[in-house]
């Protein structure tokens, strides 16, 4: 025997597998190959676990940074923040507002306002002369309203303001005043409201508007629905980052009502960060106790449960907690059971439990009624802005069984712009009707000068509410 076959060195032989079985191969490449692809497989699933806590990281990250954005900028405006009523004559632009709106080349009223009204309803209008003459047309006042529709009330406030000082209304100047007690009254500023009812005395030797804590019946009902105004929270198309000025106002009028109107109607997109951001709020007005009336939020469920993937934590955890919440807001008990399981698989959780909600919570229009059958007057809600179908539709069951159609604003305090077309578009089909009335009463000067604007003077005669 020769010394390399001993010791397996250069010139020994190897092994012949020649004859092995080709199965025998097969089966040891199979698991050679097993092997590598458990490797690989087992760094994917490593690499995949490790850049989604790095998502969810980054989103929390990015959520913390904005609430404390927030939080600075709600301590720096409580700083600065002065409104005495003599400061008045400061003046201040409309552009020069953060959420300043467009108005470059703004005409009184829209093209459809300069019609004729019988051209537009295409019968003569059955508006009084009286009432023409009384809601003519100012385009200060005007753009001030649309000023205060918009959302940008103390720039309405400022415009007023100045143009009664400098006297450029004349004889609409009542009307100027008016609006300027409206806005007081529906920000729930007293000390404004008197301070101007005693300069109003003085001007016109007259009896001022009173405060509604002074007045009986109706009227202090409707002071009672301002609040609602002042509480109406409506988020935007995307619920994003850039849903932190809504969630600022939210913060600031939480503390002053304990009604609170969330809608969310417009929303037609989500992301991680606006679901995180608005589930903390929603949490918070949860251990508060705050009463929610919550507008479009089935939809808005529907939204997020449509990025939402079983297994799938791209999405981090913010939008199927916050969809759950939702579900238990609204209290579809069946529907929170499913999306729980389906969380639970996701992050290998247990599933949360059910708790109904403590607060009261509602998801319809309580305030837009239609009233009994002896009043014959068509209750508008306290606030009307987002999408109108469901209030036009409701008008429009009213108008069939009721003519004059007479819609009672004594609770309406706010309608927003792009509201506003809408309406004129929805109630110029019932106006058009053979013999058929539309009668606007109770409107407060805001909404009435808003109404001018936008020409629903042609489909419907506007009577102001008496202060």
């Amino acid at each position: 025997m020769g010394i390399f076959s001993l010791f397996g060195k250069k010139g020994a032989r190897r092994p012949d597998r020649s004859t092995e079985k080709s199965s025998v191969k097969k089966t040891r490449a199979q698991n050679e190959n097993t092997a590598i692809g458990e490797s690989q497989d087992s760094d994917l699933f490593s690499n995949s676990l490790m850049t989604q806590r790095h998502i969810a990281r980054a989103t929390e990250r990015k959520i913390d940074a904005i609430e404390f954005e927030m939080s600075r900028d709600i301590v720096k405006s409580k700083a600065t923040t002065t409104s005495p009523l003599t400061q008045h004559s400061t003046e201040i632009h409309p552009l020069d507002s953060g959420t300043a709106i467009s108005t470059g080349g703004f005409e009184s009223t829209v093209p459809m306002a300069m019609l004729p009204a019988d051209y537009l309803l295409g019968h003569p209008s059955q508006m009084p002369l009286s009432t023409l003459a009384q809601i003519e047309s100012v385009p200060l006042l005007e753009e001030a309203a649309i000023l205060f529709a918009s959302g940008q009330s103390l720039v309405a406030e400022q415009m007023l303001l100045n143009a009664i000082e400098q006297q450029q209304l004349g004889p609409a100047a009542q009307s100027g005043w008016q609006m300027l007690f409206d806005l007081h009254r529906i920000g729930g500023d007293q000390a404004k409201f008197e301070s101007l009812s005693l300069e109003y005395a003085r001007q016109f030797e007259t009896s001022p508007p009173l405060w509604p804590e002074n007045l009986q019946g109706s009227e202090v009902d409707a002071a009672a629905h301002a609040d609602e105004h002042a509480a109406n929270i409506a988020f935007p198309a995307k619920l994003d980052s850039g849903i932190v000025k809504p969630l600022e106002k939210l913060q600031t009028v939480s503390k002053q009502s304990r009604n609170l109107r969330l809608d969310f109607t417009r929303v037609k997109q989500v992301d991680p960060i606006g679901c995180g951001l608005l589930l903390r709020a929603l949490r918070n007005l949860k251990k508060s106790g705050h009463d929610l009336m919550l507008v479009g939020a089935q939809e808005l469920a529907e939204q997020i449960r449509a990025i939402l993937r079983v297994g799938r934590r791209d999405e981090t955890e913010a939008p199927w907690l916050l969809l759950l919440e939702i579900l238990q807001l609204l209290q579809f008990e069946n529907a929170f059971e499913e999306a729980s399981m389906d969380y639970c698989v996701t992050f290998e959780v247990s599933p949360p439990a059910f708790e109904a909600p403590k607060n009261k919570v509602t998801s319809s229009f309580p305030e837009i009624a239609i009233h009994d059958e002896l009043t014959d007057r068509f209750a508008m809600p306290a606030v009307i802005e987002g999408k109108t179908d469901f209030l036009l539709k409701n008008i429009t069951e009213y108008a069939r069984h009721h003519n004059p159609v007479v819609l009672d604003c004594s609770r309406l305090e706010r309608v927003e712009f792009s509201a506003s077309a809408q309406l004129l578009t929805g109630l110029a089909p019932i106006a058009s009707q053979k013999e058929v009335s539309i009668r606007f009463e109770e409107v407060n000067y805001l909404v009435m000068m808003l109404f001018h604007a936008m020409g629903l003077k042609n489909v419907a005669s506007i009577a102001p509410r008496k202060h």
